[in-house]
């Protein structure tokens, strides 16, 4: 699973430098077939009974793990920001994104810089590609809680809301889905006040 990842990503790569025109087609290809993969996780939900009864019991539990996510993040981000030459709240700033690349970018070039904007939109587009690597070594090597395995879907942040929830269903299993997706959803809704929050202090 890992190496079709990596060659799609690459192969993609290799075609955008030889034919950067295709660009312009891109979107409503990728609108689409992120609508056919929510789709049939939204089927495996479906046609798991004790899912919902599983939300219902555990639905307290499971807004802890976006929380922690977002901690662990924003502190990750802290303590590299020493070693970077962008600065430490610039690279809090960077990271309180949670992966969401698209947002993260244009915001932070209109509030503080293109040149952290551009940062930004870079640092967090690694992070959704990475998280297409680290989820099957994550997801067969973690232990599981309840059914559910944090681990497989922390590295996605608030892409586990769509992009990167198809590969977090196929390795975890639909329990571990359900939490990804309630995570990534609640850590998207933080992402906006978060990038404003800390870009105000960067103005």
């Amino acid at each position: 699973m890992t190496l079709k990842i990596l060659l799609a990503v690459l192969l993609g790569g290799l075609t955008g430098f030889f034919q950067p025109q295709l660009s312009s087609y891109i979107d409503p290809f990728v609108t689409i077939a992120l609508l056919f993969m929510m789709f049939f996780v939204g089927l495996e939900f479906g046609q798991d009974r004790e899912l919902f009864s599983q939300l219902k019991k555990d639905g307290c539990t499971l807004i802890v793990y976006p929380l922690l996510i977002a901690f662990g993040s924003l502190l990750g981000a802290f303590v590299i920001g020493f070693f970077l030459p962008i600065g430490i709240l610039e690279s809090v700033a960077c990271g309180s994104a949670f992966g969401w690349y698209s947002l993260s970018g244009p915001v932070l070039s209109k509030m503080v810089s293109e040149e952290l904007g551009t940062i930004a939109f870079l640092a967090n587009l690694l992070r959704e590609l990475s998280t297409f690597l680290l989820v099957p070594l994550l997801g067969q090597s973690s232990k599981s809680r309840n059914g559910i395995k944090p681990l497989a879907f922390a590295p996605g942040g608030a892409t586990t809301m769509d992009s990167t929830l198809p590969v977090v269903s196929r390795v975890a299993g639909p329990k571990t889905a359900l939490a990804a997706f309630i995570s990534g959803t609640i850590l998207s809704m933080l992402v906006p006040f978060m990038l404003q929050f800390f870009a105000s202090f960067l103005v």
